[in-house]
């Protein structure tokens, strides 16, 4: 288990740095408020998944079996981040074409 300590410290230590810089753009504010939820979500949730993938590996090179629940776990994340980035591209896209339709018709001319 000594032998295992060192490569696991590197890997842990490379997780977390790869996981804040995951975290960094979600620092960075949007102007509009719905595009902000969605830009620091979809950060986060990389984040989550760059966390549970790197402690798996991790738990693995100290010998530990985490596999059943770390795959687990990360199908989770993956799905629900599928399904954020499908409904945000939805939402956004949605809210697009209303602010579009509504700038159309004010600025018709009336006749």
């Amino acid at each position: 288990m000594l032998q295992n300590l060192m490569p696991a410290s590197i890997m842990f230590f490379i997780t977390v740095a790869f996981v804040a810089l995951f975290f960094a753009p979600a620092m960075l504010q949007r102007k509009n408020k719905l595009l902000n939820f969605y830009w620091v979500g979809c950060w986060i949730f990389l984040g989550m998944i760059t966390s549970v993938s790197g402690a798996q590996n991790t738990l693995m090179l100290l010998g530990y079996n985490a596999d059943a629940v770390s795959e687990s776990v990360l199908s989770g994340f993956v799905l629900s981040f599928i399904f954020f980035v499908v409904f945000a591209w939805f939402r956004l896209s949605s809210s697009a074409l209303w602010f579009g339709v509504k700038k159309a018709f004010h600025r018709r001319p009336n006749t």
